[in-house]
């Protein structure tokens, strides 16, 4: 074989190289972005039209694509699902139905284990509704009856009842510090409304008021879970009276 023969072979040989590269680069990017949407249009098959939206919504909003396919892909019934998907509280409820536990802030990766309170107390108050019942000492590690004197400011996170039970005597720096800190499942609360109260002259308020305990992040899970540990105000139904309700005060969120 001759120089030039090795020459034109050589070049011949690159030139074919660069061709099937070249192909192939081309190809790609097309097969990726099939691929990327196959499993919703076989979702929108199944389960009606519009289903391919919501789940470009959900993603567009801060889901996390991956898992939201893993999840499909391993689920027994797809309906069930979405519907979850659909009627969850919040995005971060939404994580905890496709495992997304990265995202979900304020966690702890480790085994649930109880530590609240085994027995209700009752309250120096001589009054029973002003007891703490065991439903509720289980969401404490210890609790103290406690007079809050006029002008203390208590806070709460929540979209529901502006009047509820949990506050904190602390303004929350993060939604991790409500959901993993008052350890408030996702499936308990939105976090879209943020209450403040402020106990008024001449008066105190009374409260339970102690370490938060362990809760598990959803019903049969147990790693991860929500630790707790903050401090928070237990306040009896008796206390929150017409007149309680009416100092309520809606702030902006702190974040």
């Amino acid at each position: 074989m001759t120089r030039f023969t090795q020459t034109v072979l050589l070049i011949l040989l690159i030139f074919t190289s660069q061709l099937v590269v070249n192909c192939s680069s081309d190809k790609d990017p097309i097969d990726d972005i099939e691929n990327s949407t196959s499993w919703m249009d076989d979702l929108e098959k199944s389960l009606g039209t519009g289903t391919k939206a919501k789940l470009n919504n959900w993603i567009a909003k801060g889901l996390d694509q991956t898992k939201l396919k893993e999840t499909f892909s391993k689920s027994k019934d797809k309906a069930a699902l979405l519907n979850n998907l659909e009627t969850a509280q919040s995005i971060y409820h939404q994580r905890v139905y496709i495992e997304d536990w990265n995202n979900i802030p304020g966690i702890e990766k480790s085994d649930y284990v109880p530590n609240g309170l085994a027995n209700g107390k009752n309250s120096p108050w001589n009054n029973p509704d002003l007891d703490l019942p065991a439903v509720e000492a289980a969401n404490f590690v210890d609790a103290t009856a406690t007079e809050l004197p006029a002008g203390t400011k208590i806070y709460r996170v929540t979209g529901g009842n502006p009047a509820g039970g949990y506050w904190t005597k602390e303004i929350p720096k993060s939604v991790g510090d409500v959901i993993g800190g008052t350890a408030v499942q996702p499936a308990w609360n939105n976090f879209s409304k943020f209450y403040r109260y402020e106990v008024p002259q001449a008066k105190t308020l009374k409260v339970w008021q102690g370490t938060t305990a362990r809760q598990p992040i959803a019903a049969g899970v147990i790693n991860p879970h929500l630790p707790g540990k903050a401090i928070q105000l237990f306040i009896p139904a008796a206390v929150r009276d017409d007149a309680f309700k009416q100092l309520v005060q809606e702030i902006p969120l702190p974040w």
